[in-house]
């Protein structure tokens, strides 16, 4: 069995107009926007959003200005493909042990991005006080009493497919449904709104991501996310290119569609139970969104 805490936490995409596309996503998913970094602005070159699904989180992120002119990956990445899925985001039991067998997989590229944050207080408190700093390969993520604390480490996308990234959070990143433990990307006060309104009308949260990957077998590709997962992650015997994680989430990886493209391109949610299904399909910021039944 896949361990509780191996789950898909967050999908990020990227888009030219930010409010845009992040007026569309809440509109067709019920649901509200808790977050805007203020640090990722403050480096000039991106500006999000963060989109709660329940207790599951999707972004969208833009370039700056200051991004086009310096021509960076998201800038060239939107000429290529448009708006576009960016990354898949999972969540693990131990960041040092994955981090480790993640950066092994495929070419080895290795981390492509890390930061450790720890902050005074606890879920739900906000970010008063947060320190950062970047992450070393193979450090466990600091616990301290009277703390909230998170890692984030990011992978290449030619070796999983997508930019792929694993995230440890501390406290409380095992209560599932409703969790109101620690979860940095989306900041530090989405877990207050958690009891009034434990999700939208539409969807509960994320049931799967489809990963087109570029110049690589999609089989491959699963079994490099399995092993670089570990933790109970197995791939279906039926479907050798799906990677079942907890909670029936998966992980479906595909041959480029015959548009191109390429990354995360399509999402699976869970439809509300005993609600109406809004839609069937929709395709916004160049990802599909299908609504499927919930789980038994």
């Amino acid at each position: 069995m896949a361990d509780p805490v191996l789950r898909l936490r967050q999908i990020c995409l990227l888009a030219r107009d930010l409010e845009w596309t992040s007026t569309v996503l809440c509109a067709a998913f019920d649901a509200p926007v808790v977050f805007r970094d203020p640090r990722m602005a403050a480096g000039g070159n991106l500006t999000n959003t963060h989109i709660r699904l329940g207790d599951s989180f999707l972004e969208t992120v833009c370039p700056t200005d200051r991004a086009w002119e310096r021509s960076t990956t998201q800038t060239r990445l939107l000429e290529r493909n448009g708006d576009c899925g960016y990354m898949a985001i999972v969540q693990v039991p131990d960041v040092s042990v994955a981090s480790r067998s993640m950066s092994a997989q495929g070419a080895g590229i290795g981390i492509v991005s890390g930061d450790w944050n720890v902050c005074p207080g606890a879920p739900g408190s906000g970010l008063a006080g947060v320190e950062a700093g970047r992450y070393v390969l193979g450090e466990p993520l600091p616990k301290a009493p009277g703390t909230v604390s998170g890692v984030n480490v990011q992978f290449h996308p030619r070796d999983f497919g997508t930019l792929a990234e694993i995230q440890e959070n501390w406290p409380g990143q095992s209560d599932f449904p409703n969790n109101k433990g620690a979860y940095f990307p989306a900041g530090n006060t989405w877990q207050n709104g958690v009891d009034a309104r434990p999700h939208g009308g539409v969807t509960t949260g994320f049931a799967a991501v489809e990963i087109a990957a570029r110049d690589a077998d999609p089989v491959e590709v699963c079994e490099r996310w399995m092993r670089g997962l570990g933790a109970g992650s197995a791939i279906d015997p039926a479907r050798p290119a799906t990677l079942k994680l907890a909670a029936g989430q998966t992980m479906r990886f595909v041959e480029p569609e015959s548009d191109g493209r390429t990354g995360v391109v399509g999402v699976d949610l869970w439809a509300v139970p005993g609600v109406a299904l809004k839609f069937a399909s929709i395709d916004v910021c160049g990802v599909t969104w299908r609504l499927v039944e919930p789980a038994a």
